[in-house]
């Protein structure tokens, strides 16, 4: 178990941050910090494997030959990215030793940071049967047993066409592949520790935000982040809204969308409005579009419209149309997997 969990602890901390090294390094000064490369890193993960998964599994390719291909792919591009941009890692502690806060925002932070860290350890304690895990730890299973992707149902492994409603937002196949480089079983894996990952990403997202929204308030970016907090632990009064789905659902699609692609949109917005949208930034919002496809098939229509509405509001405003050629060019993963889904269904 402890090879095991050094290997999960390699792919989903360590192997973001040396992805995000390279679009962070060609990011503005004000965005070059250890959670906007963890952040960036995880949606060129998620963002590589739409791009590579999707052809395997509509050409029927098998499981493993997937598995191979995405696992050298990103361990090059990860070293790639250390050698060309391993200089970020200065730049980011530089901006942390210039962070000066006073007593009350340390407090504050302090209070957030607890609060943060008790939900994530209560997502390991506390998780229980959701009913997609039928489908969702159905679908990983079937496929590292068959070594097939969307070939067999989950429910009861009938052999029949490919499942193209699902073949397109391929989480069950990132969390089979997560499962055979740890070596830990995918059902283990959901329910105990790949919650307290998404969780802190979805916290980390929360804290750029705060970051963005109040740049030279500590004490006001803690805050929010503080009921940030509050609102996703008390908030869950449904099994239906937005709080439930972070605890109960984490690791499933559509509660991926929610909880780490819609934040990580409205934080782009952000960046788009106060102009501070350079190389990098743009070649992540593309990430973000395309892990956006990832997660649910909703993302393939429901990105566009956010993205498209809001950039025109911004353009109109502040006289910049250059912004609706830009973000189409985003929006090409959304199009591209949009046509697709018409055209094999």
């Amino acid at each position: 178990m402890v090879i095991q969990l050094l290997f999960l602890a390699l792919c989903t901390l360590i192997l973001p941050l040396c992805l995000g090294m390279l679009p962070v390094r060609f990011m503005k000064e004000e965005n070059k910090t250890f959670g906007m490369l963890w952040v960036c890193g995880w949606f060129a993960a998620l963002g590589l494997f739409q791009l590579l998964a999707v052809p395997f599994i509509v050409e029927k390719a098998s499981f493993s030959l997937l598995v191979k291909t995405y696992t050298i792919t990103i361990c090059i591009l990860a070293a790639a990215s250390v050698v060309v941009a391993h200089d970020v890692v200065i730049a980011c502690i530089d901006r942390m030793k210039q962070s000066v806060m006073e007593k009350s925002a340390r407090i504050i932070m302090i209070a957030a940071l607890v609060m943060m860290a008790g939900q994530i350890v209560g997502a390991f304690f506390m998780q229980y049967l959701d009913g997609d895990d039928a489908f969702f730890i159905g679908t990983s299973l079937t496929t590292q047993h068959t070594d097939t992707m969307y070939l067999f149902t989950p429910y009861y492994g009938a052999n029949g066409v490919l499942d193209i409603r699902h073949a397109l937002s391929p989480v069950p196949i990132f969390l089979a592949w997560l499962s055979e480089v740890t070596g830990m079983h995918v059902t283990i894996l959901c329910h105990s520790f790949i919650s307290m990952i998404f969780l802190g990403l979805m916290y980390c997202l929360y804290v750029q935000v705060a970051d963005r929204l109040f740049p030279l308030q500590k004490r006001n970016k803690w805050l929010f982040v503080f009921f940030m907090n509050l609102w996703y632990l008390f908030g869950n009064i449904s099994i239906y809204n937005a709080e439930s789905f972070a605890f109960t659902r984490t690791w499933q699609g559509k509660a991926m969308f929610a909880n780490i692609i819609v934040p990580a949109l409205f934080l782009w917005i952000m960046l788009i409005a106060k102009q501070e949208m350079d190389v990098g930034e743009w070649l992540v919002l593309f990430l973000i579009v395309m892990s956006a496809t990832l997660t649910t098939s909703t993302g393939i229509y429901s990105v566009p419209i956010l993205l498209v509405l809001a950039t025109a509001i911004i353009a109109v405003r502040q006289k910049r149309y250059l912004l609706i050629f830009q973000i189409i060019a985003c929006l090409v993963p959304s199009l591209f997997y949009g046509m697709l889904y018409l055209f094999l269904k």
